[in-house]
């Protein structure tokens, strides 16, 4: 694992990691959609994918203990 040594340092990847799945989904996803001759449903899927990987990363490193 990376190491990571603080707090911050955690909070600040697991943002890092929430902004490129944002990043990857407007550039693979969204925009295809707005445009319909740039579409191809390999990327499509593709780029869901990678973004879903770094979502469940950025979720992964973000994961706090919850008190109810």
């Amino acid at each position: 694992m990376l190491p990571i040594k603080t707090e911050k340092q955690k909070d600040n990847l697991a943002k890092f990691s929430y902004d490129i799945a944002k990043i990857i989904l407007v550039i693979t996803v969204i925009s295809p959609i707005a445009k319909p001759e740039t579409f191809h449903l390999s990327l499509f899927i593709g780029g869901f994918m990678v973004t879903m990987l770094f979502f469940v990363l950025g979720y992964i490193l973000d994961a706090k203990e919850v008190k109810l």
